[in-house]
């Protein structure tokens, strides 16, 4: 880890648990949504998605968008 991106993360973790979540929302955000991963890693999140979805259609889950569940984070955690 270069000095810079240590003194970030310590002051990361130095922010408030609600301010940690929302910067780690924001640097997802940004990240490069078009890295390329392999066949393996690829293949094993489809599996994931597959199992997700027969889980809601069978009704053994419910699908919630993704506002939904952070600002339960929010609730929960702040």
């Amino acid at each position: 880890m270069t000095k810079v991106l240590a003194e970030v993360t310590r002051d990361a973790l130095d922010l408030p648990v609600a301010e940690q979540r929302t910067l780690a929302r924001i640097l997802l955000e940004v990240s490069d949504a078009d890295r390329d991963f392999s066949p393996e890693v690829e293949a094993a999140w489809e599996e994931e998605i597959v199992r997700r979805l027969r889980a809601v259609d069978g009704g053994t889950a419910e699908s919630r968008p993704a506002s939904e569940v952070f600002a339960d984070l929010d609730r929960r955690f702040s």
